[in-house]
């Protein structure tokens, strides 16, 4: 079988360890869209490890695919499959050779465009490196062997964006890029043809998503959204891989909401309320460490994402954070402009949202918590199949 594994809500869904939690069954853990404005934090025998590109199945010793769909800074890759080595892992992978570079100039342009419009990005390069692609100027990663190419690409991409950038500059990236890409040569290749070759061959892929379904760039709140396809449908165009040949497709989504950065958050809380329950969750960015904004559970949110990518079942994560509440509140549905939506329209900022009430719940033994499932389930149609209860591997209780 082979399942993908998706956020359902605005990122930080808890992704990693239920990857993590779940890649013993499977033979290969593929990654399909974003680059290293994506953290998974995955705690491995005691201690937290921050993966930004490699898959997070990787520390239990399973082969990594960086697929087509995403763009790679080939020093954040360096420096990371260097770390995992150094601490004792295989760290066996598998690079794209299609799928495209972010270089210096990419962040530079990230962080001039950012103070230009506030969007709220990691300035890590990302959106500028699609940019790229997209302008048909990018540098994909097969290029990297070959250094002269790299170099032409470059003083293109510098001349295109007025970045003014000397040739000797140029040539000295050029250099750096080409040698980090030598020193990956046996592991770019087709993937595409790699994972179809590996699925006929009878093994099993678990497809990893990065970042939320609401920062999709069609059908996230934009333009406050992430540069690629995160939602389920992005996983054939960035993988190569025919729909069909997924058979299950897993949500993740917390008890409650949390965003990082700027955009619409309808059900966000503030004061005093919001800065506990952000200390008790630690909601603070695994790629940036910025404090995540928090909020009660979104279902027309919730009933969307299911309904989009078709989703069999969900995980539910951080169900510890809400215990010992008195109550806890749930939005039901939207009110914009005098209309009733049961999921988010294109302004939802414009929105007030109405909620209902439910007792809380001390442990998740109580008919409370029991409730609240049951509640989810109704609503989006998916069933509950794992609910993660803390930050450690064991966790993690299946239905």
């Amino acid at each position: 079988m082979n399942l993908a594994v998706i956020g359902l809500q605005f990122g930080d869904e808890g992704k990693g360890k239920i990857v993590d939690y779940l890649s013993p069954r499977f033979n290969i853990i593929a990654r399909y869209c974003g680059g290293s404005n994506a953290g998974h934090t995955v705690i491995h025998n005691g201690k937290d490890y921050k993966l930004h590109l490699v898959p997070s199945g990787v520390l239990q010793g399973k082969i990594g695919v960086l697929g087509n769909g995403m763009v790679i800074d080939p020093i954040t890759l360096r420096d990371e499959v260097s770390f995992l080595r150094d601490e004792g892992f295989k760290t066996e992978i598998f690079i794209s050779s299609k799928a495209h570079v972010v270089t210096p100039l990419h962040r530079e342009m990230d962080a001039i465009e950012e103070r230009k419009r506030n969007i709220g990005t990691t300035k890590r390069g990302i959106g500028p490196a699609y940019e790229t692609k997209v302008k048909r100027v990018g540098i994909r990663v097969a290029d990297l062997l070959d250094r002269d190419l790299v170099f032409k690409k470059l003083t293109l991409i510098s001349m295109l964006w007025d970045l003014k950038r000397e040739e000797k500059e140029l040539k000295k990236m050029a250099v750096e890029l080409h040698s980090i890409g030598l020193e990956f040569k046996e592991q770019i290749v087709d993937t595409e043809m790699y994972l179809l070759n590996a699925m006929d061959s009878g093994k099993s892929v678990l497809f990893e998503g990065a970042q939320g379904f609401m920062l999709d760039i069609d059908f996230g709140t934009y333009p406050y959204v992430t540069s690629s396809h995160t939602s389920a449908l992005g996983i054939s165009p960035g993988l190569g891989i025919p729909f069909r040949r997924i058979d299950r497709i897993l949500g993740v989504a917390k008890v409650y909401t949390t965003r990082v950065g700027e955009g619409p958050f309808p059900t966000e809380l503030h004061g005093e309320f919001a800065d506990m329950l952000r200390e008790k969750g630690k909601e603070y960015g695994a790629t940036t460490g910025r404090p995540r904004r928090v909020g009660w559970l979104d279902l027309p949110m919730l009933r969307y994402a299911t309904r989009i990518n078709d989703v069999d079942e969900i995980a539910l994560t951080k169900a510890d954070v809400l215990s010992e509440l008195p109550q806890v509140s749930v939005a039901m549905e939207y009110l914009c402009d005098g209309r009733i939506y049961p999921y988010p329209p294109p302004y939802v900022e414009r929105c007030k949202v109405k909620y209902i009430t439910m007792p809380g719940w001390k442990n998740l033994e109580d008919n409370s918590f029991r409730n609240y499932v049951e509640l989810i389930e109704k609503n989006t149609g998916a069933k509950v199949t794992i609910i993660s209860y803390g930050p450690k591997r064991g966790d993690t209780m299946e239905l």
